[in-house]
C-alpha cells in the first residue's frame, strides 16, 4: 500500500454518550429492520405540537405526560444523531486503520521470514528454521493452501500432481 493511499485522521477522536448513556439501546440482531423511522416532516409536527399544546392540550384530551414523553424522545434523539457524524468516522477510521496496521503487520512477519529462511541459507544455519518455524510457516500458509488446492484439482480432473510447495 503506498502512502499516498492513506492519511491522518484528523477528528476529535472523542464520541462522548455519557450525557444519555442510560437511554443508549442494543438492538437484538435482524430487528432493526423492524423499528419505525422518522418520516418526512417529523420536525415539523413537533413545531406544531409545541406551539399547540400549551393551549390546546387539555381540550384534545391529551395528558400532558403524553406529550412530555414526545419532548423527552425528541431530545435524546437530538443528542444522539449530533454524536453520529463523529462516532461513524471513528469507527470508519477505526475499522481502517485495523487493516492497514494488520496489512503492516503481515508485511514485517513475511519479511522477517524471508531473512530467517535467507540467512539460513546463505550462512548454512539450518537451526533458525526451527527457531523461526511458525513465522515461516505462517508466512507460506496461503501459498500452501493454494498448491494443496491446486493438487486436489489435478487429482480430481486425472492429472498428476507434480506441484510441491514453493519456498517464499
Amino acid at each position: 500500500m503506498s502512502e499516498n493511499a492513506i492519511g491522518k485522521y484528523t477528528g476529535k477522536g472523542i464520541v462522548d454518550a455519557m450525557p444519555f448513556k442510560n437511554k443508549l439501546v442494543d438492538v437484538k440482531q435482524g430487528e432493526l429492520p423492524k423499528l419505525k423511522r422518522s418520516k418526512p416532516g417529523c420536525t415539523g409536527v413537533l413545531a406544531d405540537l409545541a406551539a399547540a399544546m400549551p393551549e390546546h392540550g387539555n381540550a384534545a384530551r391529551i395528558h400532558p405526560d403524553c406529550y412530555a414523553e414526545i419532548v423527552e424522545t425528541a431530545q435524546t434523539l437530538e443528542q444522539i444523531r449530533a454524536q453520529r457524524p463523529e462516532a461513524d468516522k471513528l469507527a470508519e477510521v477505526l475499522r481502517e486503520s485495523e487493516a492497514y496496521y494488520e496489512d503492516k503487520l503481515e508485511g514485517l512477519i513475511s519479511r522477517l521470514a524471508k531473512t530467517v529462511l535467507d540467512t539460513a541459507k546463505d550462512e548454512n544455519k539450518p537451526a533458525l528454521l526451527a527457531t523461526f518455524e511458525s513465522a515461516i510457516q505462517y508466512r507460506t500458509q496461503y501459498a500452501d493452501k493454494g498448491v494443496a488446492t491446486r493438487r486436489k484439482n489435478q487429482q480430481n480432473a486425472g492429472e498428476p500432481a507434480a506441484e510441491t510447495p514453493r519456498e517464499t
